[in-house]
């Protein structure tokens, strides 16, 4: 049977991305196929997959598979910037939760877990624990964004330490082996420590990046734009959009550093409390399918 490397000679011939049904090719994907466990938000999308420059995206039906410019592993920095600039990460993260949500409310009922009402306790859990967040970034970005980088960022990444250190005293106790937990652990509760005490430092040093990544984005979307004009994958429009955004918005950081922090906290507090409703309504729809099995155990009963 031909492997998934054998579908893809379109992806150089200016085809953006090829989509090849799963029964078509050999699975799971051999070497020099590798999971990917960082990725963009996808549509539909149940794993990810790379082998150099081709990025595969696997959902229940087909593997779509694309051509990155540049392979993450070999040149990571050329990677976010061309590959994967921010507004593109966000575009693609908002329509990533937009269709899920859809999927959410006209999924199968049957194909639910076992325990769906326990399922559905806890989407909805997490569904309200993200609007929550997603509220408190808003609040934030209406507000103080100075909070966020001098209190709540250091406190989780403490936190976070705390359970870490936790997890591997427990480990350590049971005789296993967590003394690399444990030391990581405390690395993390000395990094939230240090963030604390230099917030104004890293804050700073996080918005020259990001200036740096979107500028250097535009850059090198707008001379492709201006060099292919009509012959790019993504088309015309969408291409130079994007270029356009990068470059409005790495400008910006220099013309008013603090009301784009509050911007780009906004954002992230919309896209969580998106997120949020996403998990509510698949919560709302695990817990409709427990009444359906419910009923029909119940009259297969009767």
């Amino acid at each position: 049977m031909p492997t998934l490397m054998d579908f893809l000679d379109a992806l150089h011939q200016g085809v953006w991305e090829v989509i090849v049904p799963k029964p078509c090719v050999t699975e799971p994907l051999d070497p020099p196929w590798t999971r990917s466990p960082f990725n963009v938000p996808t549509p539909g999308a149940v794993a990810s997959y790379r082998n150099g420059q081709y990025h595969a995206h696997e959902t229940d039906e087909d593997y779509r598979v694309h051509l990155d410019r540049y392979d993450p592993v070999k040149n990571p920095v050329m990677h976010l910037v061309d590959d994967a600039p921010l507004p593109l990460m966000i575009y693609q993260t908002m329509e990533t939760l937009a269709v899920s949500a859809r999927d959410a409310r006209r999924g199968d009922a049957t194909a639910r877990l076992l325990d769906l009402r326990f399922s559905a306790a806890a989407q909805a859990g997490l569904g309200l624990l993200a609007i929550a967040t997603g509220a408190i970034l808003l609040l934030l970005g209406l507000g103080e964004t100075r909070v966020l980088f001098q209190l709540i960022v250091p406190a989780l990444v403490a936190i976070s330490g705390v359970v870490v250190l936790a997890h591997g005293l427990v480990l350590h106790v049971r005789g296993a082996r967590g003394a690399k937990a444990a030391v990581r652990g405390i690395a993390l509760v000395a990094a939230g420590l240090l963030l604390y005490r230099f917030w104004l430092l890293y804050a700073v040093v996080m918005l020259v990046v990001l200036a740096v990544w979107f500028l250097s984005s535009a850059a090198v979307t707008l001379a492709r734009v201006a060099r292919t004009r009509g012959r790019l994958p993504q088309g015309f429009a969408f291409t130079l959009g994007l270029g356009l955004a990068s470059l409005v918005i790495g400008a910006w950081a220099f013309v008013n550093p603090v009301r784009l922090v509050s911007v780009l906290v906004l954002l992230l507090g919309g896209v969580v409390m998106l997120g949020g409703l996403f998990f509510l309504v698949d919560g709302y729809g695990m817990w409709n399918a427990a009444g359906l099995v419910e009923a029909r155990t119940g009259r297969a009963g009767g």
